[in-house]
């Protein structure tokens, strides 16, 4: 058996070089091609194994567990595809409370931490182990940095050093107050709804228990639990540590946009709550890039840095691992980093191409969602759930990527040209030009123009949105030229500004919206057209039904600009 992981663990180190599970991918740029997907909301996970055997959902997405993973394996109607991951599980602290306050104590945590024994026991090495804060599958990973290795007896002398003695019931004083450490938890989802997380809470609350941290599980809702990391209790959170995931963009940006201590504001997304000045003028470095190269020099910095303060200690890199039932479905396309059904929001590709096995173009996919939507407000909420509808119904935006290497590919903008002018203050900063397609409408039929693409940056800014503060912060003001060419100006210089526009929000609708964060548009029935609701975008779906706790429906939407007859 061991010999059996540990050759899997190479093909897996294989995968992410790209040396290995090569798949043949044809995709295109129309569609889609089915007449509607239907997501029913499933959250037990043996029932979606089920649904998907029985025929009952077609897509299953984000296979984690290794039993699942050779139970359907074993199914001769049941294809897996395999891309290597932009992902990142970790274990995340809230630094603003005693004792994860203190460096010491979360050091001790990431070197009592056995990501190996995680892996082989909950996977059966079917994750990457992962200790840097960028996976292995990003272009901008640092394979030097010097991480928190495993070593139990270090993590008992660093927390011994630091004065956290060991009491006499097993329990470590706190050095401050002379008393037991008081208890900690570990939030996670459910056993039901995520059982590798819940397990994974299980076995790090028991380890840190064995070196004096009073630390124990505490399995919740998926949407309590976000709710408890987002929200601010005078000055503080109501939470200790929680097991989550990010799924990353083919960028370096998350070292920006997730630690810096800007981002330390309810709705943002520094929920360990991370000021360092030091990581901070690094992180704007990761941010404002003239080039690719400047990008990655402090990409790598940023990765050392905080492989030092432990904001969170990194446990494991998945690849993206996606179940379809292939005597139906076919056209899926895996996009390296994203998987061929884990993240729509960053990969359109799979929702554009698949079909029906037999039929060429009608009927209806089934694509199970794993989880409630917190919420179907674009300004508000951000699940991995409620992406996956975005993605659907907005699509990639201005600009998108193909899923063999990520190279630009032109969207909403048919061209752009970036360049620099000079700001008020009379420093340099970056403009870029858009030229938009003039064949793309709103859901609603309503023309997408320039004015959409300045009011959105306008209103993200107006309203300082948290969740896209990284979009707005730097966003000086836009000039439209004519109805589809725009000129977006940002107060400094970066080469991610030209990806960071946004075009989200159709004018004609959210004009009228004072407080976004009590809009709720996939509710409110669209003020002209019957049997549409202002959740309305450019994307190659229409938001059509959502009945919590049953599923979410979205149709083809039939003047979608890149139609199969356009």
């Amino acid at each position: 058996m061991v010999r059996k992981l540990l050759a899997f663990a190479v093909a897996l180190s294989l995968l992410v070089s790209g040396a290995a599970f090569a798949q043949d991918v044809v995709w295109d740029t129309k569609g889609p091609y089915v007449d509607e997907i239907i997501l029913p909301i499933i959250m037990d996970t043996e029932a979606r194994l089920i649904a998907l055997q029985r025929g009952d959902i077609h897509v299953l997405p984000g296979l984690t567990q290794s039993s699942h993973i050779n139970r359907l394996m074993a199914d001769p109607n049941v294809d897996i595809t395999v891309s290597p991951g932009y992902h990142m599980f970790y274990l995340g602290f809230n630094m603003r409370r005693a004792p994860l306050n203190d460096i010491t104590v979360r050091r001790a945590i990431a070197h009592a931490i056995n990501r190996d024994e995680i892996i082989l026991s909950l996977f059966q090495g079917y994750m990457l182990p992962l200790a840097e804060f960028v996976p292995p599958a990003s272009p901008f990973f640092n394979p030097d940095t010097d991480v928190a290795y495993y070593d139990p007896e270090l993590a008992k002398q660093i927390l011994d050093d630091a004065g956290y003695i060991m009491g006499p019931n097993g329990v470590r004083i706190n050095p401050a107050t002379g008393q037991e450490l008081r208890r900690m938890t570990i939030m996670t989802p459910t056993m039901e709804v995520a059982p590798t997380s819940a397990m994974l809470g299980e076995m790090v609350a028991e380890t840190l228990r064995g070196i004096g941290l009073p630390v124990y599980a505490e399995p919740i809702d998926f949407n309590v639990l976000l709710e408890r990391l987002e929200t601010d209790v005078d000055g503080d959170r109501d939470f200790d540590m929680y097991a989550l995931a990010w799924s990353l963009t083919r960028f370096p940006t998350h070292l920006y946009s997730l630690f810096h201590s800007k981002f330390d504001v309810p709705g943002a997304n520094n929920i360990p709550g991370l000021r360092d000045p030091q990581f901070d003028a690094v992180a704007e470095r990761v941010w404002t890039p003239r080039n690719l190269d400047e990008a990655l020099e402090a990409a790598y910095e940023a990765q050392e840095i905080l492989s030092w303060l432990q904001p969170y200690v990194p446990l494991y890199s998945r690849p993206y691992m996606d179940a379809f039932r292939k005597d139906i479905v076919t056209g899926y396309v895996p996009h390296l980093g994203f998987g061929a059904a884990s993240n729509v929001r960053n990969s359109i590709w799979t929702p554009l191409n698949i079909r029906l096995v037999g039929q060429e173009q009608g009927g209806t996919v089934r694509w199970v969602l794993e989880q409630e939507p917190q919420g179907l407000n674009i300004l508000t909420h951000n699940s991995a759930y409620d992406a996956r509808i975005f993605g659907l119904v907005y699509g990639p935006g201005l600009i998108a990527a193909e899923p063999i290497n990520n190279e630009d590919i032109p969207w909403e903008a048919e061209r752009w040209e970036v360049g620099t002018w000079t700001t008020p203050e009379g420093t340099e900063g970056t403009k870029v030009t858009y030229w938009l397609r003039k064949d793309i409408t709103w859901h609603d039929g309503v023309p997408f123009t320039a004015h959409d693409v300045k009011f959105t940056m306008d209103y993200l800014k107006e309203k300082q949105v948290p969740l896209y503060l990284d979009v707005w912060d730097n966003y000086s003001h836009s000039e439209i030229i004519d109805d589809y060419t725009i000129t977006v100006y940002f107060n400094n210089v970066s080469y991610w500004h030209t990806y960071n526009v946004a075009s989200f929000l159709a004018k004609h609708i959210w004009e009228d919206v004072e407080d976004y964060e009590a809009f709720v548009p996939w509710k409110e029935p669209h003020p002209t057209v019957p049997g549409l609701t202002k959740m309305i975008g450019t994307g190659p779906f229409v938001l059509k039904e959502y009945v919590p706790g049953e599923y979410v429906r979205v149709e083809r939407y039939e003047n979608f600009w890149a139609g199969l007859d356009k």
